[in-house]
């Protein structure tokens, strides 16, 4: 599965972010990337496991049981995800935190040769920050070649994937429920301070 923390032939990543205020010490900002192998079996294996009629699979509208069985199912991916955690240390608001957090994936993904990350879009606005520090740290000489897409969430499946294992690493911190063998197993994380 994990090859030296490098999946074979996985160029894409996919990502998302979570905030987490409830049973951890401090608030934190939470960003995730994921590479899978065989993009098309994920995309498959998500939209199985979304609710009918739901718009997308979303670990917030889901039952206990259901985020067990979403858990359960994803252990067959060939995946790995990289989550970066800011722990807020003062008042400093969300977008330092995505900011401080974003920085450091980029550069992660870039060192296990993914050259592309799709991150769920949110306002375009905000979306054209994003754009905006991935062109300053191309300036600056801190990126080499990875590009930063948006998609809109309910458009693509695969975006659902670091949103469940954002939820898993959340509720595993907070004590709500115990995922910890899958993270062991499939996400590589580091906490920052802002």
């Amino acid at each position: 599965m994990r090859n030296g923390g490098k999946l074979s032939n996985a160029n894409l990543a996919w990502g998302d972010e979570s905030i987490r205020h409830k049973g951890m010490l401090r608030p934190t900002y939470l960003i995730c990337a994921c590479v899978v192998a065989d993009t098309a079996g994920m995309r498959s294996l998500l939209e199985s496991l979304k609710p009918s009629g739901a718009r997308k699979l979303h670990w917030r509208q889901m039952t206990s049981r259901d985020k067990r069985k979403a858990m359960a199912a994803l252990e067959s991916l060939e995946s790995l995800s990289f989550i970066i955690a800011a722990e807020q240390m003062s008042t400093i608001n969300d977008e330092r935190a995505r900011r401080k957090c974003l920085e450091r994936l980029l550069q992660l993904l870039e060192q296990h040769g993914v050259d592309r990350l799709v991150l769920e879009s949110r306002t375009a606005s905000q979306d054209a920050r994003d754009r905006h520090l991935v062109s300053y740290l191309y300036t600056s000489h801190v990126l080499r070649s990875i590009r930063l897409d948006h998609v809109r969430g309910d458009c693509e499946p695969c975006l659902w994937l670091p949103d469940q294992i954002l939820g898993a690493y959340g509720d595993t911190k907070s004590g709500e429920m115990d995922f910890a063998t899958f993270l062991n197993e499939k996400v590589l994380d580091e906490i920052i301070c802002c």
